[in-house]
């Protein structure tokens, strides 16, 4: 029954500190922390149970929780009453506090201060501002303490685990149960749920992420991966990293997170834009957990496709846990050609094994290995008119000599170890890890005329294109686990990439695209590469009293590269050059944030962000004029930002204001007849990010995001690359918006209904620089997705809709000679697909 509300006292902020040290060296150590439950948690009349807290939950999920008697007004100091008959568990986590209604009025009074500054044209959001999931099968789910509250959101952004309200910068996380709801198949599915974010895709496995507009069409990427501990995909600029972003299957994971703007101090390389991180399933000791998956997907103007997934968690001793789950998916196709109908289809397929030992307390080993193949047989284009961009063939045609499949192979093998010495943790992170690309690609609207010309015979051509990354990486972290007046990070980081590029262009027919012997080899070209970077970085958090921090970093990079370019044939003659670079770029981040209450976070944050530079390989007697290296660019980043949990955590906010220099870009252009990168121009993007999540009612959850964002050239590009100054930099909508509502309600008494829609808006956007037709306008479209459907003992049934409207979206263009006859290509958006889902958990 319930009991008497115990006399309170007061906390230090101090305790609170240390609750949440607790909290996250405990999600280090996959450990749970057990308190007796309030007896707010009993049904009436029934014992008081003994609750076990999962990991990552901090000291706010325990003052949400507590009943409304035991909360009193907090003091000017911003103290938090406590029922003295828990505090003997502060050994381990603060417990069930007060409420802080004073923070409360001043964070109301800082909000509209802070809204009245010029940040007020807010674009609303959240699709991505979604919480934590109850997976039976993630030891780390953190649910809500009410069906009538927001669940608490646990991040690593900052690369140690804490709440996302308390994270000084912008940071998106996509939970499983989002990724659920969204059906998730692809990075497509989620990606473009997240403010100000972007993606270009032509095939499968061939896409470019772009976050707040930082894109010009470069062959680096400007946005970096992570798996966990591991970053994945090319650091250089000499393996098309930029267009081969891994697409991960996002079966199995805890949560996606997506930092916006540079993380160069934490993260390195690629980040210019940001970084998505993918954070998996960890194994856990507590139980035996298990699931399973099926799918079935009809697409309009094409096929059907169907997926299966499983995954299990089996501890095998008490220190001793194995995960694994594995993936198949088979793609539906939508685009025809001449020859044959649904020539885009594919499957994918892989898995993942996880294993966690942890031997004393203080040690704990966790090996990983991912792997996942990608095959795709076309692209998702159909041929458009290069000025009206109107289909010139249909609405899902596209004419092509040859086919064009592509095969994608993603390895990352990791294992981490971290040992805790007391004072301070020290961690390790060692991972191997590989991408492969094996495509044919139809070159006939380039060379056909000039071949047919040249033999006097009808013909058409076909690259094959072989991409090979490897890549070894080391990262060791020293970081404190005290909770006095400063945390940091000390860590050093070391990676190797032996990557190489493969083209052969050979003569086929030009009607039936087969391959002629006579016509085989006109060129050849290898480009070999090296990459090594050596790196060091430092963070910290210094509290300056109860209510103002200052998180500070730095971190200095510095790379060689080596490089080897060998072709042949009559159209690319024989060559054998050699090049070298060497380049150093030091990045930082500086965030002081001042919490009015508990629940509100204002922070400002200045951070800079690079991409490596590189050498262009040369011939020995090339001219002066044409630069042998390219320098590394790089972004600063200026932002403002209030984060805030509002009526009990019913209502969520963040809004972010940016302002972003982009010096030294890197640009592939030619220079006296050589095609080599160089850096040129100077951009800026400046905007306002904004998402609201609210849980009106119980079981109803109502998401919003939203962005603008304004990107442009602030100095001419060179004239062979086509911008001019005040051009909008490519594929960024100034609007685009996520509205997602879900509702779940018991039907019975073990029977609950599940239902939910979204509705993505992507504005209007310029594609890339161009000199034959300059920057094409792509117009606005929006996407309807669905779902209904009931869980049951353990079973889930769910039916889904995919782009309800049959929106007609563009995602890319391409270049003069992309097509056949003068005309040029177009990806567009998968059309309106409609499909069910039966799961089973345990």
């Amino acid at each position: 029954m319930p009991m008497r509300a115990a006399r309170a006292r007061s906390v230090s902020p101090c305790l609170i500190r240390a609750a949440r040290r607790a909290s996250a060296g405990c999600a280090r150590s996959g450990a749970d922390l057990a308190m007796p439950s309030p007896p707010s948690f009993s049904k009436p009349g029934s014992p008081a149970p003994r609750s076990t807290f999962p990991i990552g939950v901090s000291e706010r999920f325990i003052i949400q929780g507590a009943p409304a008697a035991w909360r009193k007004p907090a003091s000017r100091h911003r103290s938090i009453r406590v029922a003295e008959t828990l505090l003997p568990n502060l050994k381990h986590m603060p417990s069930w506090a007060q409420h802080n209604d004073q923070g409360d009025r001043e964070m109301k009074r800082g909000t509209r201060a802070f809204l009245c500054a010029g940040v007020a044209a807010l674009a609303i959001s959240a699709g991505a501002r979604a919480q934590q999931a109850p997976d039976a099968g993630s030891p780390t789910a953190a649910p809500a303490d009410s069906a009538d509250m927001l669940a608490e959101i646990v991040v690593t952004a900052q690369k140690r685990t804490e709440r996302l309200i308390d994270v000084p910068q912008s940071v998106s996380a996509v939970s499983a149960e989002a990724l659920q709801q969204a059906h998730a198949d692809r990075l497509d599915d989620f990606f473009t749920r997240v403010p100000s974010a972007a993606l270009v895709e032509t095939q499968a496995g061939q896409a470019r992420l772009i976050l707040r507009g930082i894109n010009t069409g470069g062959v680096g990427a400007t946005v970096a991966t992570y798996v966990d501990e591991t970053p994945y995909g090319s650091a250089t600029s000499l393996a098309n990293g930029a267009i081969l972003t891994p697409d991960l299957d996002p079966s199995d994971l805890e949560r996606v997170e997506v930092l916006r703007g540079p993380q160069g101090t934490l993260y390195g390389a690629n980040s210019l834009g940001g970084l998505i991180k993918y954070v998996t399933v960890a194994p856990s000791t507590d139980a035996v957990h298990a699931a399973a998956e099926l799918s079935t997907e009809d697409v309009a103007h094409g096929d059907t496709g169907w997926s299966g997934r499983a995954s299990v968690n089996v501890p095998l001793a008490d220190t001793l846990a194995v995960r694994a789950s594995g993936f198949y998916r088979r793609d539906p196709g939508f685009i025809d050609d001449q020859h044959e109908k649904d020539i885009n289809d594919g499957r994918t397929y892989g898995g993942r094994v996880s294993a966690l030992f942890k031997p004393t307390e203080a040690l704990s080993l966790r090996a990983s290995v991912v792997l996942q193949n990608l095959e795709s047989n076309g692209t998702n284009q159909v041929d458009v008119d290069p000025l009206t961009l109107k289909p010139v063939l249909g609405d899902y045609m596209q004419a092509r000599v040859v086919a064009q499949p592509s095969d994608m192979q993603y390895r990352v093998y990791n294992l981490t170890g971290s040992y805790d010495f007391g004072p301070v943790q020290l961690l390790s992170s060692t991972s191997y890890s590989s991408l492969y690309q094996n495509a044919l690609e139809d070159a006939s609207g380039l060379y056909g005329d000039v071949l047919t010309g040249a033999f006097g015979v009808p013909l058409g051509a076909s690259q094959v294109q072989q991409v090979q990354q490897r890549r070894l990486t080391e990262e060791v972290r020293l970081a404190s686990t005290d909770t006095g007046w400063l945390e940091w990070t000390v860590g050093g980081f070391y990676t190797r990439e032996r990557n190489a590029i493969n083209q052969i262009i050979d003569g086929v027919d030009g009607a039936s695209g087969a391959r002629i012997a006579d016509f085989s080899g006109l060129a050849l070209a290898n480009l070999a590469s090296r990459y090594e970077e050596y790196a060091g970085f430092a963070s910290g958090t210094v509290h300056l009293n109860d209510q103002f921090d200052l998180t500070f970093g730095g971190r200095y990079s510095h790379n060689e590269q080596d490089a080897v370019q060998i072709s042949s044939g009559p159209l690319a003659g024989d060559s054998d050059y050699t090049a070298h670079s060497s380049d150093g770029v030091f990045t930082y981040s500086v965030a002081p944030s001042f919490k009015p209450n508990e629940d509100t976070t204002i922070y400002v944050r200045v951070a800079k962000g690079y991409r490596p530079g590189g050498p262009n390989v040369l011939p020995p007697g090339a001219p002066d004029a044409v630069p042998h290296q390219f320098g590394a660019d790089t972004t600063t980043n200026y932002e403002i930002g209030v984060k805030s949990e509002l009526l009990n955590r019913k209502l969520s906010l963040e809004l972010t204001g940016f302002y972003i220099d982009w010096d030294n870009i890197q640009l592939f252009s030619s220079v006296d007849d050589y095609g080599v990168n160089i850096n040129g121009g100077t951009a800026r993007s400046q905007g306002i990010e904004a998402s609201v999540t609210m849980r009106p009612l119980t079981g109803l959850t109502v998401s919003l995001n939203g962005a603008f964002v304004d990107a442009t050239l602030t100095s001419d590009a060179p004239p062979l690359v086509g911008g001019l100054k005040g051009d909008r930099l490519p594929y960024t909508a100034r609007f685009s918006s996520t509205l997602a509502v879900e509702y779940q309600r018991p039907l019975s008494e073990t029977v609950d209904g599940i239902a939910g829609f979204s509705w993505r808006y992507t504005g209007d956007r310029l594609s890339a620089f161009d000199t034959s037709y300059g920057q094409r306008h792509l117009s606005a479209y929006s996407q309807v997705d669905a779902h209904a459907g009931v869980t049951f003992d353990g079973y889930r049934i769910d039916a889904f809709v995919r782009n309800l409207t049959d929106s007609r979206g563009i995602l890319d263009v391409g270049a003069a000679g992309s097509a056949l006859d003068g005309n040029v290509t177009a990806a567009i958006v998968r059309p309106r697909s409609f499909g069910a889902t039966l799961g089973y958990r345990f």
